[in-house]
Parts: C-alpha cells; structure tokens; sequence
C-alpha cells in the first residue's frame, strides 16, 4: 500500500523496446481495472483524488546500456555512470538529464496533460515543483537513483507524469528531449538540495501555462508533427 487510502504501487519490469513499455503501462492499467471490476470495486487512476492526501503518478524510470562493439563490460549493464570517476554520472547521461530540464516547463503539458494533472504538483506531494534534479530526493523532479550498497548512479526516474497521459506519446516526447541534450552536448547544471528551496526554474502551474511553452518548443512542436 502507498500514503493514500486505497492506494497501491504497481512496478512494471524493465523493457528494451519502448513501443513494448508503452503497450505493457495500458495492458497494466487495464487488467487493474478488470480485476477491480471482477470484485465490485473501481480502479481509480486520476491524478488528484483527494485534496489532502497523496495522488497518483506513473513515475518513469530511465538507465542507460552502450551497446556499441567497442563497449567496455561494465557499461553494457551501465552505461549511465562515468567509469572513471567514483560516484559520477556519465557525460551522455548528464547531458540526457539536461535535455530533460532543458524542455520540462513544456514537457508537462504532455506528462502532465490535464487541469487534475497540476493539483498533484507543488511542495510536500513528491513531485518537485522547481526545474532541478537530485540523488535520492523523492521532492525533485528529476530524481538520480543510486545502486543499492555502492555509489554509482544508476537510473533517472521522472516523477512530473501521470495515468492521463498518451503513453506513447507521451515516451517520445520525453526520448526526444533527453536525445537533444546528448546531441546538443548540454552541461548538466547544478543539483538541487531538499534546503535549496530558492533554487531553480518554478514550474508551470497550470496546462495552460505549459501549453504556452510547448508552442515555443521547436524539438517537441516536432515530436508531434503537424
């Protein structure tokens, strides 16, 4: 069970093949709500449930694997933290992030697509509410996780995303930013503390707000097509 009443976590596997990922989130979604019907009960998969407790999410997690002929051993299961140097994340993973960050403010508009979407976001509801990223803090936006028992960086997991949301869609967008960041060679900019409360971009705080970025957002305007 989670924070609200009734609520419940549910991970789905690891998956290579995004198109697959996508199918397996609505094959999980709906054979919830099945199950649910089955014992005359409603799966609720909205955003914002109540107002004074936690909502839901579908949290995105993203690793790395360097599949080339000449990849060292070790960067085909991990490719995300740098070999070289204890504790650190790799320059295309750190580029990746930035991509992210670099386009979130209009990202949201299709993670986060509906006016429900944004009463999950703010300070306190584990979404982050600042353009950032951390190691290990549930509040950011962006948050690294760490392999349990060492310090390397393994995975990135994206909190701003929720059920009402076009998976597929949705999966491009965030593939196509993180992409720009690695082709653009973007610097990673600053973590974020849980004490920084100053610090960064404040976040759209509505779809319409984000739907105005989204506008000005060449790489995502062309995700979509016309």
């Amino acid at each position: 069970a989670e924070s609200a009443p009734g609520q419940v976590e549910v991970v789905l596997g690891k998956q290579d093949d995004v198109m697959r990922l996508a199918d397996n989130i609505v094959l999980a979604r709906a054979t919830v709500a099945a199950v649910a019907r089955k014992h005359e009960l409603r799966a609720i998969f909205l955003p914002k449930v109540f107002d004074d407790q936690a909502g839901n999410g579908l949290h995105i997690h993203m690793s790395f694997r360097d599949l080339s002929p000449g990849a060292r051993l070790e960067d085909r299961y991990n490719a995300f933290r740098r070999a070289s140097v204890l504790g650190a994340m790799s320059h295309k993973g750190s580029s990746f992030l930035e991509g992210i960050l670099d386009h979130l403010p209009a990202l949201l508009s299709l993670t986060l697509p509906s006016t429900n979407s944004f009463r999950r976001v703010g300070p306190g509801c584990w979404t982050g509410h600042k353009v950032g990223w951390s190691v290990e803090d549930k509040e950011s936006p962006l948050r690294v996780c760490i392999k349990a028992g060492t310090d390397e960086p393994s995975n990135v997991e994206l909190k701003l995303s929720d059920s009402t949301a076009n998976i597929y869609l949705e999966l491009a967008a965030i593939l196509s930013v993180g992409l720009d960041g690695i082709a653009r060679q973007l610097q990673l900019r600053p973590r974020v503390g849980p004490d920084d409360t100053d610090s960064g971009e404040t976040l759209p705080n509505s779809l319409e707000e984000s739907l105005v970025y989204l506008k000005k957002d060449r790489v995502l305007m062309g995700v979509m097509g016309k």
